[in-house]
């Protein structure tokens, strides 16, 4: 089969995958979120609390970018900032409790969607699927490590 012709197989499937992913990216909660804050609290819920620069940096975000988001959910008490008192200028960025509750939510929501797609697969489709990601995230991220290396 030409590459062009997978190609295109890929995206049409790829764009059915997308409306299916839709439902997750309009997740509702009483605070409105974007997709962008929502993605910034389950990170935090996953680390507990982080410093300023090293969430931009894992959101591939910059600190810039990062800082309105921080401050958006600051107001909507959702996170709160810590600094360190060696170190002013360093700033850790944690959850309040109702900011764990919307990253927990959410991280239910993403789960079930993961589950309803992989139950489509049978349980070897399953591995190879899970691995192929795995393989193309990992190449991505030695990619972008190259291109930051040559910056440098």
């Amino acid at each position: 089969m030409l590459i062009e012709k997978k190609i295109n197989r890929f995206l049409e499937a790829l764009n059915k995958i997308r409306k299916f992913i839709v439902n997750l990216e309009s997740f509702s909660n009483e605070e409105n979120l974007n997709k962008l804050e929502l993605m910034l609290l389950s990170f935090i819920y996953q680390e507990k609390e982080l410093i300023m620069s090293k969430l931009a940096k894992s959101l591939g975000i910059s600190l810039s970018t990062a800082t309105v988001i921080v401050d958006n959910l600051v107001k909507k008490k959702l996170i709160l900032r810590k600094r360190i008192s060696d170190d002013r200028r360093i700033v850790k960025v944690l959850l309040t409790k109702k900011g764990e509750n919307i990253a927990l939510n959410y991280q239910k929501k993403k789960k079930e969607l993961i589950e309803k797609m992989l139950t489509m697969l049978s349980e070897k489709e399953q591995e190879n699927f899970i691995l192929i990601l795995e393989k193309i995230a990992q190449e991505n991220e030695e990619r972008i490590e190259i291109k930051k290396d040559r910056k440098v």
